[in-house]
């Protein structure tokens, strides 16, 4: 082989590298440039490309630094995209693979695709890794959901909402006595971590009402794993939520080749996570167990947790019955063994982590607004005079809920300004139009509500739809110019207004919206009620100093995560 044969062949690979290179940026290039064409900017404006999906897990870990705030695809941009462009539509491209993206954050039009199912699907890709123990409501389609909703939804009644509310006094009373015991001088302010303390009491409410596992405030607390458990259950669940990021994006071999060798900080990462789960199911198990064991004594309707006793029956009747046709009611209203822990995960997750996030940030804001607190207090007074009820009837609930319509205002606008779930992605599975509207701004930068002018988005089979729920909530076509503002008297119907029903998704809305929204709406209602009329919410020593903004900012601060997580929300207690 001579030198020169030698020296060419580095630079026909390299040449080979380099013209490959180039030929997939080009095509990429003219892949994007295409779908850009194909968009009628003049209903749809381009507001960018999006270099990761909006709806995957990578996009959450790195929400809070990628993409800027000022992007389409960030987790923090509010209305302003859509206001700088005057669309309630504004398009955007997928780097990869170019899927056209619409984000909406128009009413009609996000009514429209969550009640249009078959027209508009759900991305069940993006939940499929939370099927990890197996399906569940969350993560699939079709007739799939349809059964797993079936099995559900009766648990979701007013019975178990009395239920609910009875719990919430019962866990919220004995949260006021781990306050009390734990503070120094009776008259001295007690500081609490809202989100830390609030995951305890929200999972102490699920676990009873759904679950059957009645827990007192200090057995939930405890960290001494039980005879044949590897962690206690709370421990196990919040473990469990703070490694769901990790479960999701280990892919399997990483779990086997850990299992063999020690791999730095990584494997120490994916054995914990491994951990965590395997000590949750066997928490599951043990209810599922206790649940069965009821069933099979004919004590069902003893059983006030519905939820899990509907998940067990169906999971028995399809045990009693393996070959029943697919079309009998029986197999229609079953679950698989996996089916059945893969949901009690679910709704554990869901029954808890939203809530509790949902009421720091109700806490954060009474702080912020002590008029808001208030006009609580003060209905909370007429209702309690003599103080926070201890315990609760299943009567309570039906008498007491509807005297408290200030404090359901309060966390509907709390969950407007910070929904548990900022976005939901659908997929388009054939040719369609979607209500948008199209407006101009004044001089001042604010929308001309004089110019608004409805129109309509084509898109096309194979597209992807972003409801943008955090848009939407502070669109000031439908919630005004203070859409940026916390007013809970904007959730209040009077005699010449009545709020945008269609313009709050704060549970998603068409078929497929939060099966437990009443259960969250009574355990946060109750809890809200009951917390004012027993202490007084301020803003921490630390802060009362600063700003009214620079208060907000801090106690407000969050993070995108499975819910929107709150950062610093600390707050002082006074006993009234």
């Amino acid at each position: 082989m001579t030198l020169l044969s030698t020296i060419s062949i580095p630079r026909a690979l390299g040449a080979a590298v380099v013209f490959f290179l180039s030929r997939t940026v080009i095509t990429k290039a003219i892949s994007i440039y295409s779908t850009v064409r194909a968009f009628n900017k003049s209903v749809t404006p381009y507001a960018g490309i999006l270099w990761l999906h909006p709806f995957r897990s990578v996009a959450l870990v790195s929400g809070p630094w990628f993409p800027s705030r000022s992007h389409i695809g960030s987790f923090y941009k509010t209305f302003a995209p859509y206001k700088n462009r005057g669309s309630t539509a504004v398009a955007s491209v997928l780097f990869r693979n170019s899927i056209p993206t619409i984000w909406l954050a128009d009413p009609q039009g996000i009514q429209t695709v969550a009640g249009e199912a078959v027209l508009f699907q759900k991305d069940i890709d993006a939940y499929g890794a939370l099927n990890f123990y197996g399906q569940n409501l969350i993560g699939v389609e079709g007739s799939d959901w349809r059964r797993h909703r079936k099995v559900a939804k009766s648990a979701f009644n007013e019975t178990g909402n009395a239920f609910v509310w009875a719990e919430t006094i019962r866990a919220v009373n004995e949260w006021f006595a781990h306050l009390d015991a734990a503070q120094v001088h009776e008259k001295q302010p007690i500081i609490v971590d809202a989100a830390k303390d609030l995951l305890q009491l929200a999972l102490i409410v699920i676990s009873s009402a759904g679950f059957g596992r009645r827990a007192s405030w200090t057995q939930n607390a405890s960290t001494v794993a039980p005879p044949g458990h590897l962690m206690a259950f709370g421990p196990a669940v919040f473990a469990a939520v703070d490694h769901l990021h990790t479960k999701v994006l280990t892919p399997g071999w990483l779990y086997t080749l850990s299992e063999r060798f020690d791999i730095p900080v990584v494997g120490r990462v994916v054995r914990d996570t491994v951990y965590a789960y395997e000590a949750l199911q066997r928490h599951i198990m043990e209810l599922v167990s206790l649940s069965r064991a009821w069933v099979v004594e004919g004590k069902v309707a003893s059983m006030d947790a519905g939820l899990l006793r509907n998940l067990v029956e169906a999971n028995m009747a399809l045990q009693d019955d393996e070959d029943a046709p697919k079309g009998s009611p029986n197999a229609f209203k079953s679950l698989t063994e996996d089916e059945l822990l893969s949901n009690s995960f679910a709704f554990l997750l869901a029954g808890h982590e939203t809530t509790a996030h949902s009421l720091s940030f109700a806490v954060g804001f009474l702080a912020l607004h002590p008029e808001a607190q208030r006009k609580i207090y003060e209905e909370a007074l007429l209702l309690w005079p003599d103080g926070t009820p201890t315990s609760a009837s299943t009567s309570s609930y039906k008498e007491c809920m509807p005297k408290l319509p200030y404090t359901t205002a309060v966390f509907h606008e709390t969950i407007r300004l910070f929904p548990a779930v900022v976005r939901l992605s659908k997929l388009v599975h054939a040719d369609a139009t979607i209500p948008a509207q199209r407006f101009t701004t004044n001089a001042s930068g604010k929308v001309d509500l004089d110019s608004i002018r409805d129109t309509t988005v084509h898109v096309k089979t194979g597209s992807m739809v972003m409801l943008d729920i955090f848009a939407l909530h502070q669109n000031p076509i439908c919630w005004g110019p203070d859409a940026t503002e916390f007013k809970p008297e904007r959730f209040i119907d009077t005699e010449s207004y009545r709020w945008p029903r269609d313009a709050f998704v704060a549970f998603s809305a068409g078929p497929r919206n939060c099966i437990g929204q009443r259960f969250a709406l009574t355990e946060s209602v109750c809890f809200l009620a009951s917390l004012v009329r027993t202490y007084e919410i301020s803003v921490p020593a630390t802060l009362r100093g600063k700003s009214f903004e620079e208060q907000k900012r801090v106690m407000l601060d969050w993070t995108p995560g499975v819910t929107m997580v709150p950062n610093n929300c600390v707050v002082s207690l006074t006993r009234r």
